[in-house]
């Protein structure tokens, strides 16, 4: 019995020291699944791409696509390009992206796929968006992605995408309970028939069905623009009696290369003493070729402050060599614009300041501009300036040609009449000259002036 009772002692023990460590474990094998995943890619030929919602979502459109043509890249830099029209989804249901067409199946929504899938490489990502005041921050729900063998050995699903013996239309799955890697199937009438998880496997292959929910083809919706509008302008009293948001600041050319897409920012700001809401706003970028971006739900600016939209948030782009940003109502009418530019130095902003809109070398997002001048090379001109007491000459500093030519200008008609007085002959040469051509003048005519001065005399001499 003692002995029985020494083993059941050293037996707790030992239980009791691993539990933590089996505890552990068991945490870290439990799979966190996003409300909403990546459930069907379809790379090759007609590409779409399948998202399933695992829990009720309100609002789709707080979740946007990104793609990059790399299987290596970290999904968290992808740079979303796609926002999902604004729909809610309950749990189970489906949403069809697509750029060729393919069949509804179970899905309750078709839009269109933006981007273009590479065959040979790649990367897709689902981020939500998350706003908490001023700022705003992407968050990666699920990605995916893939590369044939032969052109890298790091991809992190491991999908090769190389077209499977008898499948006529092949389409990558991923279980949305997480249970099972990445498979490809081949799909026909709504009815995925999964390959072999391994050669080793003697079952029947894995089907999904999925019931079609539709028997008219998908419709495409492009953005969802007008949804969101008529949702806005359901409610008569919003923004009633507040002034519209100004364009404050443009950061159209970042300082450095090949960081636009995510640098890039436009700035407004609410002068308004209550919130201003944005939602179902457009912001317009360009001039003669324009980018529009429809501002989603939910999107506020507080009383007397700032809200900065980056391009990885809006996808709109800015040009270097001329542009303008403008700023629509919810029905169309534009409501703030700011000044055209013709070239956008690098890493200066185009802000407004006191009406103005002038290049600043300080960028300020989200905060007061602050209006810093580049350094222009100064040119140096010399004026005279009489005063009461002296004349003084001064240095005259321009920042401008025309006004150093103005500068020249008026050193010359200054300068110009002390050089004639400099140059007048002295009276006393004057008088000289004179004296001189007096007796040239009585040398020339000396006889006549002798006759004349004797016939004088001797007129006076006989009249005595």
């Amino acid at each position: 019995m003692k002995g029985r009772s020494l083993l059941w002692r050293v037996g707790l023990v030992v239980l009791l020291c691993f539990a933590p460590v089996m505890a552990e474990a068991e945490e870290k094998s439990v799979v966190l699944i996003p409300k909403i995943v990546i459930r069907e890619v379809k790379i090759t030929g007609e590409e779409f791409v399948v998202l399933q919602a695992t829990d009720y979502i309100p609002q789709l459109s707080d979740y946007w696509i990104g793609y990059a043509g790399s299987d290596t890249i970290e999904p968290g830099t992808v740079v979303p390009v796609q926002q999902l029209p604004p729909h809610e989804l309950q749990a189970g249901q489906a949403v069809l992206l697509t750029s060729d067409g393919a069949e509804v199946c179970d899905a309750i929504l078709t839009t269109k796929l933006s981007v273009s899938l590479g065959d040979s490489k790649g990367t897709l990502v689902l981020r939500e968006l998350q706003s908490s005041g001023l700022t705003s921050t992407f968050t990666t729900i699920d990605s995916v992605n893939w590369a044939k063998p032969s052109v890298s050995g790091t991809t992190m699903s491991q999908l090769d995408i190389r077209k499977e013996a008898g499948m006529n239309y092949a389409v990558w799955y991923h279980d949305p309970t997480f249970l099972q890697p990445w498979r490809v199937g081949n799909l026909a009438a709504c009815v995925l028939t999964l390959g072999l998880l391994t050669t080793a496997t003697v079952d029947p292959p894995d089907t999904v069905e999925w019931t079609q929910v539709a028997t008219e083809p998908p419709a495409i919706i492009e953005a969802g623009v007008d949804e969101l509008r008529n949702e806005v302008q359901t409610n008569p009293n919003l923004n009633l009696g507040l002034a519209p948001p100004l364009i404050t600041e443009l950061l159209p050319n970042p300082t450095g290369t090949g960081n636009d897409a995510t640098d890039e920012f436009i700035e407004l700001y609410n002068s308004n003493d209550t919130s201003f809401t944005l939602s179902g706003f457009t912001l317009q970028t360009g001039l003669s070729t324009t980018h529009a971006w429809l501002i989603p739900a939910g999107v506020t600016i507080p009383a007397k402050n700032y809200k900065v939209f980056y391009a990885n948030e809006s996808g709109l782009s800015m040009s270097n060599t001329s542009g303008q940003v403008t700023l629509f109502d919810t029905g169309g009418t534009q409501v703030a614009q700011s000044d055209p530019y013709d070239s956008a130095p690098d890493g200066q902003a185009w802000a407004l300041a006191n009406g103005t809109w002038y290049w600043t070398t300080k960028p300020t997002a989200g905060a007061t501009n602050d209006i810093a001048a580049p350094i222009v090379k100064a040119a140096t001109a010399t004026k005279q300036v009489t005063t009461n007491k002296a004349t003084v000459v001064k240095s005259a500093t321009t920042t401008t040609p025309a006004k150093a030519a103005t500068a020249a200008t008026k050193t010359s008609s200054t300068v110009a009449p002390q050089k004639a007085a400099s140059s007048a002959l002295h009276p006393l040469v004057l008088a000289t000259v004179a004296l001189a051509a007096i007796g040239y003048g009585v040398y020339e005519y000396r006889h006549d002036i002798a006759n004349t001065f004797y016939k004088l005399r001797r007129h006076g001499i006989s009249r005595r």
